[in-house]
C-alpha cells in the first residue's frame, strides 16, 4: 500500500493523507454501499466491487471482487435493494451509451453471489447522473435521471436525440418511466454530469436542478 503525505503551507501546518486503497486501475462509474450485508460502506466500480475490510480501513487492503461488468457506468452507481430480497441490487445508468439497467443480487446455495442484469430503459443515452428521491412525499424512493446534452461534443452514441429529464418508479423491479421534461435541446432540458434535489419553495416536495451544457434549469414541483 501506498502513502504519501501532502503538507499545505498554512499556519496550523495541517497534513493531507493519500491512502491506496487497492492499486488496480479502474474504468468509468463509480459507487458505495454495503455489498456484502456486513454493515460496511463497500465501493462500486465498472468491473468489481472492493470489499471494506474488518481491520482498519485505512492501512489494510480492500479486496476486489470482479463479479459484474457494467460498462461505462454512471457516476454514481446506486446501491439499493431493488426487489425488497433484502440484498443489494445495483442502478447503473450507460453514461456514454444508451441504457439503463439494475443487477440483482442473488446468493447461491453454495454462498457465491451473482448479478442478474435487467433492463429499465434502452431507448435513451448518456444517463450519466442517477438520485433516488421521494418526489410525491408517500415514503418510497423514485429514480432520477436525464439524458445529457454533448457528451463527449457528440461522440457518444446517441448524441443528437432529443434531451429529456425523468423519473421511474420503482415498484419492486417494475420500473415505470414517468417524463419531466423531453425534446430537442433549446427547447427541452436533460441533466449533465451532477443535479440536485432538494425543495426550495418549501412546499413540502422536492424540486429538481438540472444543470447541463444546454442551460441550467429548476424544475418546480407541485406536488399533487
Amino acid at each position: 500500500m501506498l502513502q504519501t503525505d501532502y503538507r499545505c503551507p498554512s499556519q496550523t501546518d495541517r497534513t493531507v493523507q493519500k491512502v491506496v486503497l487497492n492499486p488496480r486501475p479502474s474504468g468509468h462509474g463509480l459507487g458505495f454501499g454495503d455489498i456484502n450485508g456486513d454493515g460496511r460502506t463497500d465501493i462500486i466500480l465498472a468491473d468489481g466491487w472492493l470489499e471494506q475490510p474488518t481491520s482498519d480501513p485505512w492501512r489494510a487492503p480492500w479486496p476486489f471482487h470482479p463479479e459484474f461488468s457494467l460498462g461505462a457506468a454512471s457516476v454514481p452507481i446506486i446501491a439499493y435493494d431493488v426487489n425488497g430480497d433484502g440484498h443489494t441490487d445495483l442502478i447503473v445508468g450507460q453514461a456514454h451509451d444508451y441504457g439503463l439497467h439494475w443487477f440483482e443480487q442473488r446468493i447461491q446455495d453454495d454462498g457465491g453471489r451473482r448479478w442478474i442484469r435487467h433492463q429499465i430503459d434502452t431507448e435513451t443515452s448518456q444517463l450519466h447522473d442517477l438520485q433516488l428521491a421521494d418526489l410525491d412525499n408517500d415514503g418510497v424512493a423514485e429514480l432520477v435521471t436525464g439524458k445529457r446534452y454533448r457528451a463527449h461534443n457528440d461522440g457518444d452514441p446517441g448524441a443528437h436525440d432529443p434531451v429529456g429529464l425523468f423519473y421511474y418508479k420503482i415498484d419492486g423491479g417494475r420500473f415505470e418511466r414517468h417524463v419531466i421534461d423531453y425534446g430537442q435541446a433549446g427547447q427541452a432540458s436533460g441533466a449533465g454530469i451532477y443535479f440536485w434535489i432538494q425543495d426550495l419553495t418549501d412546499n413540502g416536495f422536492p424540486d429538481i436542478v438540472a444543470p447541463g451544457k444546454d442551460g441550467l434549469y429548476w424544475f418546480e414541483n407541485l406536488g399533487g
